[in-house]
């Protein structure tokens, strides 16, 4: 009985990896566009939850060619490439930024594939110009 339902599930995994696209084995040699794509949707807008009606909202393209909706495409690419997709690492600064002390709550998300991975993540910031100070070009649109 135990065995039946182990084919099952292995069955069921099997089936699912072929319904989503997902490559049990790859033959050497094989073209690697699915593993080097990168491309997300960046969004921010006002307040501190990622739940908020108002956005602001572009996608991005890196890989395999830069390009996208974002106004600043190729320099976010070299800022989320050298941060390996991590928006919690874009913040490569040594002085602190030159931001005004106002309290205006701003938040900012990431979504989509980063060199073949999902990404999902988002960050709060006190305002608009600390956003655009820690995260380099990524966020500046």
């Amino acid at each position: 009985m135990a065995m039946a339902r182990t084919g099952r599930v292995v069955g069921v995994s099997i089936g699912a990896a072929v319904v989503f696209g997902v490559s049990m084995a790859a033959p050497v040699g094989a073209a690697t566009d699915q593993i080097t794509q990168s491309v997300v949707s960046l969004s921010v807008a006002p307040g501190v939850s990622v739940e908020v009606i108002y956005k602001r909202v572009v996608s991005l393209i890196c890989a395999p060619t830069i390009g996208g909706t974002h106004p600043k495409a190729k320099e976010a690419c070299k800022n989320l490439e050298a941060a390996n997709g991590n928006i919690r690492e874009l913040a490569d600064f040594t002085v602190p930024p030159l931001c005004s002390q106002d309290f205006d709550p701003i938040v900012a998300t990431i979504d989509g594939v980063w060199r073949g991975q999902p990404i999902s993540d988002h960050g709060f910031f006190s305002n608009a110009c600390v956003l655009r100070a820690t995260t380099v070009s990524v966020f500046d649109f």
